[in-house]
Parts: structure tokens; C-alpha cells; sequence
């Protein structure tokens, strides 16, 4: 039979080769007998020292005791009861932790007590024999001492002795306990201050529930976890003087794992897997704003076969697929396994913290990485699993697809690339699109001067604005065919070389629900999204948009090849998970900004707690534009959208008759229009004949009623529909 063990190259020790030999039975039935010996070894001394039972060897048992410990007899029955207790731990695979240097001041402590007994009953060694004082070892010690120092400093330093090695047993038994009811009281108590804290509670699972489990001396870690520094540049660059200020801005300084909560966790992790049968070991971890990922390195397992110990490592789906037994060791209702970790030779086990700091926009605008960036549309994204900032250029994405659950992060998201980018553009470099059919995320941005009109949140007015956005995009085609200019960029650079006046901004267009259109004109959106996806990069315009329903049917298949770049806050299962990453992982978050961001270039998803922003945030950013005249000098605020006239034509069009179009042509061919005419001629009855008659005269195209019957003048002669008039 193949036996399994996970003992090392040193593993032929021989006492090490007889525990292993043992069954686990085997060594449970003996522990268990060793804690019932001592505690009845425990019982019948008690009874023998008070004379309340007796025998032959009971009898000299207690006489050898009386005579050799003398008052010292009476801790013979504790110190059985301590050993039963610690051979039960071992039962229960407690942690029972014993130094040498325990055990050594336990003896100091002990032959000291007797000493110093005998030293306060005079030191006579007929008192000893009788079992008074220290008993005849107390006495020796006493004897040794007073013809050394003499009597009286020898009691002081049995004294000194006892006091010393007594307070320092009673700490080490008290320190335990103190350690225990502190790290209670922190989980008490350091949560809900935290949240009370924060202006988005967190209610997120605890990375020390395990706390207080008692872990094995071999799975015990001493990783130590560093300082947080704030990552600022040596200098932020000097902000245009037209841009906010970022003390506009709130800022908070990230919150850090203990070392204790992290070695505790890391013991678990390592246990757990023990527990199966799988060796593996916890070599590093990293720990960020909300996640603390433990690099976890699989080992090798010893499989003895006939021809000899044989050799072979842990496969990773062995470890991916014990999550849900590791997540319930750890009392968190979600891990996630990331095997392996890109680039990295292990696997990254990603565990809740306990107390998740808020990342917030200010904190990354002023890193370096962020500096770094020259592009007037990078967005702050997040933090990732070690607490560094995830930065994206929304240029070179170029469009950005986000999807989600209900109250998992999203709308806060693209609130929060909205504030990025307009804490850094001005009105006359960046316009802003919103479209909000759920009515209240995004409403709150009204009055930016950065926003074409209004948010928009009718859904019928939406397809126009799309429609709208293929015109410009097209017309912005022309301009640079004209320019013989490759991009915007191009464009606008030869533009100010020449000191026109005719710059082009950047377009960013936000939708913050993809399904509600879908559902009312996907053929419409869907055309509309593509075309724009694959053209519109070239002239400046981008695309942000949202879903919390990330099914095929919304997401189709030609959406998705034109969003490279996309980000997935928590999902309801795998399968809407695959279908926005092309990877499961994203059913495992934890909601409240905690996401897999996918960029173009990259492989795999990075995990990333999103950027937090507040209503007054955004409301202290508003306030700053509307009053900055100097910034936005060409702005009016109810300056009328560039779609209403396409709105209105539509509206026109969609509310006229069918044969509207040939009852135009038909008048402006004959010259004159009358009810009576349209008729005849258009085969139609009367009712139907006066009612085109009436809208031909609301839309201008003949004149009012003349008396006496007389046909109605033409307005209009002149009309590109004459070509396609009707033959009679």
C-alpha cells in the first residue's frame, strides 16, 4: 500500500520513522490514556495526603513524598493535573507550546520554594525528616547555602529566587490570555470605527476570523509587514492655473494588515492544505486597500512504491480546487485562487482584509506613476492587491466596457473617471457626453460646463444622441481629410500653429446602462456602438460604457471586438464573468469597488479596488467650473444640445403621415394644393386628404385657406424630392 508522508530529506531519524509509523488511532488512544493516568495519579495522591484513603503503596508513595518534599507535597497533585491537561491538548491538536527555558524556571522556582520553606522552619533536619518545611531536599539546599553565605543572606537569595521565577511563570501564563482578549477586543472594536470613518461602509468578511485558532509550532510564519509610505513624487507637477485644485479633493491615508493578522492567516492557509494531504507553503504576500494576496509556493509529495520513494509535486488544480475549503477555514465567505500568478512562479491566494481602506482620487493623482503619464486623458483606476495605483490612458484603450451587479461599484466607478477627467481638461479640451437611463447616478453632474447639454435620461432621445455622435464623428472625418491630418492630435497642433480658431476637443461618451437600450432598439445601438467603436478613435471620441447585465444578448459578440479594454466589478455567476473577461474570477469579488480590470495589452486581469468618490466631491467640482469664468468663457449654461435639431426633425417625422413625402412632391409639382386634389390623386378619403392639408400648412410648405374654395398657394417650388416624385 502507497503511503503518502511529507517528511523531508532528513526524515530517517528513527524516532521520526516510529511516530510515523503509528497510526493516527494508535497515537490518539495513547495520549488519551496518558491524560486519564495523570489525572487519577492526580485524584489518589490528593486522597493519600488528606488520609482520606489508604494501601501499601499509596502508603509509601505519600510517606516518600512527606519525607522528601515536605510542604512541597501538596503541589504533586497540580502538577499531575497540568500534565493531564497538556497530553488532552495534544489530543485535541491544540497548540501547547513548551520552551526549555520554561521548564528550567520551573525547577529553579520549585527547588527555590523548598529552601526557602526550610530556611523559615530553623533549618533542622529532624523538622525535614517529619515532612515540615522543605523536606529533606529544602533542607540540603538551606545547608548548602548557610555555610556558603550564611543564614540569613542564604534565606534572602532563596527568596529573591522564588519572587523572580514565580513572576516570571505567572507572565508567561498571563500573556497568552492578555493576547487573546486584545485581539478580541480589536475585533470588537476596530471595525465599526473604521466605518464610522468612512463615508462608504464596508461590510466586508474578516481576514482574522481564524484568530483565535490555535495553530501548530510548524505552520507558524514571522513575516513582518512594512510601513506604508505614501507613493508622492519628489515634486507634483505644476497644475495649469485654469484646473481645480486638488485640495478640492478629499484624501485618505491607506490602513495596513497587522503582522499578526497576516502570519495567522498565512498558518491557516498552510494547515488547511496540510489537512488534505497537499505540502505547500506560504513564501511572501502582498497587501493592498482591500485584499491581501499569500504567495503560496505548492511542494513535493513522497509516494514510497516497490522500487522506492519516489517523488512528484503538487499539481495547481489541486490546490484551485479546494477555495471553498479554504475560505471556510478562513470564515470568508469568498477567496479567490489565482493560479498561477502571471509572470510569477506561484500561486496567489487573495483573502479579504479585515478592516478595507478607501482609495481615493486624490491619493493617485499625486503619485508618481500617475505624473508620469502625458496623456490629458488619464484616468485614475484604482489600487491593486500591493497597494499600488492602476493607471490607464483612456486614449490609447480605446473604449472602455464595464460590467457589474447592482451596488457592486460601477456607477461610483465611472463617476469617478468623470471626476479624473475633468479635475485635468478644461471645457475647451474635453466635452463630455453622459447618458443615464436609471436617472440617478449621473444626474448629479448637471451644470458641468464640461457636458453637452444635459444628462440625458429619456430613452427615446438617447438614439439620437447617437445618431448625432455618427455625424460628428463623421464630420470630423471631412475636417481632417481636408488637414490631411492623421488624428486629432495632428489636427489641432497644426490648427494653433496657424492661429485658428476651429481646436476640436475630445468626445467621451458615458452610457451607464447598456441593457435598457438594447432592450428598446438593439439593432439601432448595437449598429451605432460598433460604428463608433471602430471609427471614432481616430477623431478624438470615446467610448465608457456600462452593464449589469453582462449576457451574450447584451454584450454580443461585435460590441465586445471593440472593446478590448473592460472592467468587471462582482457578477452573478461564471458564465456572466466569462462572457466580460474571457475568464471566470470576477463571480468571486466582493462588491463595493472590487474588480478585475483587463487592459488591451495585458493577458490576464488585474485585481484593483476601485476609486471612491463622494457626492460632495463631485458637487465642490461642479461649483469650481460654474464659477471659474476665465475656463469657461465660451460656456452657457442653457446653451441648446447640437441634437435637439436632429431630435426634433425625427420627432417631426415619426408623427406625420406615410404619405406625407408624396403629398409634398404632388403639391409643389402642380403649384396649387387643395383636399380635394390629394384625393384624387393619391387615392386617400377626405378626412385623411384635410389632415395632410393641415400639416403641409403647419410645416410651411403652402399657404393658409383662400375664401370662396380657391386651391391653397405652394410656398415652396424648388425640392430635392421633385426627382423622386410619383408618376400618374
Amino acid at each position: 500500500m502507497d503511503v503518502e508522508t511529507n517528511t523531508g530529506p532528513n526524515g530517517n531519524d528513527k524516532l521520526q520513522q516510529i511516530i510515523a509509523s503509528l497510526s493516527t488511532g494508535a497515537k490518539h488512544r495513547l495520549q488519551e490514556m496518558a491524560a486519564l493516568l495523570f489525572s487519577g495519579a492526580s485524584l489518589i495522591t490528593a486522597l493519600g495526603l488528606v488520609n482520606a484513603t489508604s494501601g501499601l503503596v499509596i502508603d509509601n508513595w505519600v510517606w516518600f513524598l512527606r519525607k522528601w518534599l515536605g510542604w512541597g507535597r501538596y503541589g504533586v497533585p497540580v502538577l499531575f493535573i497540568l500534565l493531564a491537561v497538556w497530553s488532552y491538548r495534544f489530543r485535541l491538536n491544540r497548540e501547547t507550546s513548551i520552551h526549555w527555558i520554561q521548564v528550567i524556571v520551573v525547577e529553579v522556582f520549585s527547588v527555590c520554594l523548598l529552601g526557602l520553606m526550610a530556611s523559615l522552619t530553623g533549618v533542622n533536619l529532624l523538622v525535614a525528616e517529619a515532612g515540615s518545611g522543605g523536606g529533606l531536599i529544602g533542607w540540603g539546599i538551606a545547608v548548602v547555602l548557610e555555610q556558603l553565605i550564611g543564614s540569613v543572606p542564604g534565606g534572602v537569595v532563596l527568596a529573591v529566587l522564588t519572587l523572580v521565577s514565580g513572576f516570571y511563570l505567572f507572565m508567561s501564563f498571563l500573556a497568552p490570555v492578555v493576547e487573546r482578549n486584545h485581539e478580541l477586543f480589536e475585533e470588537i472594536t476596530t471595525l465599526p470605527e473604521v466605518e464610522q470613518n468612512l463615508e462608504a461602509p464596508v461590510d466586508r468578511p474578516s481576514l482574522f476570523q481564524p484568530r483565535r485558532r490555535n495553530i501548530p509550532a510548524q505552520f507558524r510564519k514571522n513575516f513582518s509587514v512594512p510601513e506604508f509610505q505614501d507613493e508622492k513624487p519628489a515634486s507634483v507637477k505644476r497644475r495649469d492655473e485654469l484646473l481645480p485644485p486638488l485640495t478640492i479633493l478629499e484624501d485618505a491615508r491607506l490602513s495596513r494588515v497587522t503582522d499578526q493578522e497576516i502570519n495567522r492567516a498565512a498558518a491557516v492557509i498552510e494547515k488547511t492544505l496540510a489537512d488534505f494531504g497537499i505540502p505547500a507553503s506560504v513564501v511572501d504576500f502582498r497587501t493592498g486597500p482591500a485584499i491581501t494576496q499569500f504567495a503560496l509556493e505548492p511542494g513535493y509529495i513522497e509516494q514510497k512504491t516497490p522500487d522506492g520513494i519516489r517523488k512528484h509535486k503538487v499539481r495547481v488544480s489541486q490546490i484551485s480546487s479546494l477555495a471553498n475549503d479554504l475560505a471556510l477555514a478562513l470564515s470568508t465567505p469568498r477567496l479567490r485562487i489565482e493560479a498561477p500568478v502571471p509572470g510569477k512562479a506561484f500561486i496567489g491566494v487573495e483573502v479579504p482584509n479585515r478592516s478595507p481602506a478607501v482609495v481615493r482620487l486624490r491619493g493617485i493623482i499625486e503619485t508618481q506613476t500617475f505624473q508620469e503619464f502625458e496623456s490629458p486623458l488619464t484616468v485614475a483606476l484604482g489600487r491593486d492587491v500591493s497597494g499600488n495605483p492602476v493607471v490607464a490612458d483612456l486614449a490609447s484603450m480605446p473604449h472602455l466596457l464595464i460590467a457589474g451587479t447592482t451596488g457592486s461599484g460601477k456607477s461610483v466607478s465611472i463617476a469617478a473617471l468623470t471626476l479624473c477627467l475633468a479635475m485635468n481638461n478644461t471645457p475647451s479640451e474635453l466635452r463630455l457626453v453622459m447618458i443615464d437611463p436609471k436617472l440617478v447616478e449621473l444626474v448629479r453632474f448637471n451644470g458641468l460646463p464640461h457636458i453637452i447639454g444635459k444628462v440625458e435620461t429619456d430613452l427615446e432621445r438617447i438614439i439620437g444622441v447617437l445618431r448625432w455622435l455618427t455625424t460628428e464623428m463623421d464630420r470630423r472625418y471631412l475636417l481632417l481629410e481636408r488637414a490631411k491630418a492623421r488624428d486629432l492630435a495632428t489636427y489641432n497642433r497644426r490648427k494653433r500653429r496657424g492661429k485658428e480658431d476651429e481646436i476640436l476637443p475630445r468626445i467621451v461618451v458615458f452610457i451607464d446602462e447598456l441593457a435598457d437600450l438594447m432592450m428598446m432598439a438593439p439593432d439601432q445601438t448595437e449598429h451605432t456602438l460598433v460604428r463608433i467603436a471602430q471609427m471614432a478613435r481616430a477623431v478624438g471620441i470615446h467610448l465608457v460604457v456600462a452593464t449589469q447585465r453582462p449576457s451574450t444578448d447584451i454584450v454580443t459578440g461585435l460590441i465586445k471586438a471593440n472593446f478590448p479594454a473592460r472592467m468587471s466589478f462582482a457578477v452573478a455567476s461564471g458564465i456572466d464573468s466569462r462572457v466580460i473577461l474571457d475568464t471566470f474570477g470576477a463571480e468571486t469579488l466582493l462588491g463595493k469597488g472590487d474588480m478585475l480590470y483587463l487592459s488591451a495589452e495585458a493577458s490576464a486581469p488585474v485585481r484593483v479596488q476601485g476609486v471612491y468618490v463622494s457626492d460632495k466631491e463631485v458637487a465642490s467640482l461642479v461649483s469650481y467650473w460654474q464659477q471659474s469664468d476665465g475656463a469657461v468663457q465660451d460656456y452657457e449654461e442653457d446653451e441648446e444640445a447640437p441634437w435637439e435639431e436632429l431630435l426634433k426633425k425625427q420627432i417631426m417625422i415619426d408623427e406625420t403621415d406615410e404619405i406625407l413625402d408624396q403629398a409634398i412632391k404632388l403639391v409643389q409639382r402642380e403649384g396649387t394644393a387643395s383636399a380635394s386634389m390629394l384625393q384624387r390623386r393619391l387615392r386617400i378619403g377626405y378626412p385623411r386628404a384635410a389632415r395632410l392639408i393641415d400639416e403641409l400648412e403647419e410645416m410651411g410648405i403652402i399657404g393658409r385657406a383662400q375664401s370662396g374654395g380657391k386651391t391653397r398657394e405652394v410656398l415652396i417650388e424648388d425640392s430635392d424630392f421633385l426627382e423622386d416624385a410619383p408618376d400618374e
